[in-house]
């Protein structure tokens, strides 16, 4: 049977429990050929797997509650990191000030603006000063947060300790990583597999395939990180280097495994994102992710 898996944006290493089993195989073992998709932007995937158009997706939970997306079902978690604002020093002692700064974000607007703007002001208040929302202005530029930064924004939005954190101190960037846990808000920095209702109903053989063979991609990155590093190079067809190979090393032991059904894992995301009315759905709608 051939499926498709839509990622959130361009094929790295946070997507490796998929990667190795590709390698090695364990797909067409069980019968599945499978594809990995990269979307061109990053909610396509989710709105192509409701449409019945893949068979699944993997995106940020976050993206469970800033929107309603009738249909789609979440199967379980397989990578957690820290993630928030990679804010250049100078910029934040400019933000502490009072003056504005400028943050690079991949979709700009709406919710995912405001949680910006809320870690930023967590982030001022607990060094003492004030903040109003004002103060940042957010711009849609991508998912080349590094690029960004070099470029002359002040900041950016939506990066991973794993990833942009690894690569920013690698280069010896003079930044602040201001995670969304250190400010006191719930993390949601992870990577969720999701189906649609309908495929779901129609093939559960295959969505528990699919979920069990990914959960054992993460479970061998965790115990053999090497091996994992020698599958990403085959299969990218790219040569190791220093920066990917700390990129992986650091994001094998965030990989989760089994990856399980858990409706409690981010629920605490959820009621905390409703309080602050940061959520786009209630209760029941983020209980029918699981149903």
């Amino acid at each position: 049977m051939r499926i498709q898996l839509s990622l959130e944006w361009f094929l790295n290493p946070d997507h490796l429990p998929m990667v190795v089993g590709l390698e090695l195989g364990w797909y067409r073992k069980a019968g599945l050929e499978l594809s990995l998709l990269v979307p061109d932007d990053h909610y396509d995937g989710l709105a192509a797997t409701v449409r019945g158009e893949v068979a699944f997706a993997c995106n940020e939970p976050l993206h469970m509650i800033d929107e309603a997306r009738l249909g789609l079902r979440a199967l379980g978690c397989f990578f957690e990191t820290e993630g928030g604002i990679l804010l250049q020093r100078a910029a934040g002692q400019r933000l502490l000030e009072g003056d504005t700064v400028r943050v690079a974000s991949p979709v700009a607007g709406g919710v995912t603006d405001t949680i910006a703007r809320e870690i930023l002001g967590r982030w001022c208040t607990g060094q003492g000063a004030g903040f109003e929302a004002a103060q940042v202005q957010i711009e849609s530029a991508g998912f080349e947060h590094l690029a960004n930064l070099r470029a002359g924004f002040d900041g950016a939005w939506l990066c991973f300790a794993n990833f942009e954190g690894v690569e920013a101190r690698l280069a010896g960037m003079d930044v602040h990583f201001i995670a969304a846990g250190a400010v006191g808000l719930q993390n949601f920095s992870a990577l969720e597999l999701f189906t649609s209702e309908a495929f779901l109903m129609e093939h559960p053989d295959v969505v528990d395939a699919v979920t069990r063979l990914i959960g054992d991609g993460a479970q061998l990155c965790r115990d053999d990180p090497a091996q994992a590093a020698e599958l990403w190079y085959r299969h990218t067809d790219t040569m190791p280097d220093a920066l990917m190979d700390a990129i992986i090393a650091d994001t094998c032991p965030r990989l989760v495994a089994p990856v399980v059904r858990n409706a409690a894992r981010w629920r605490g995301m959820w009621a905390q994102f409703d309080r602050l009315s940061l959520s786009e759905v209630d209760g029941a709608g983020y209980a029918a992710l699981y149903e």
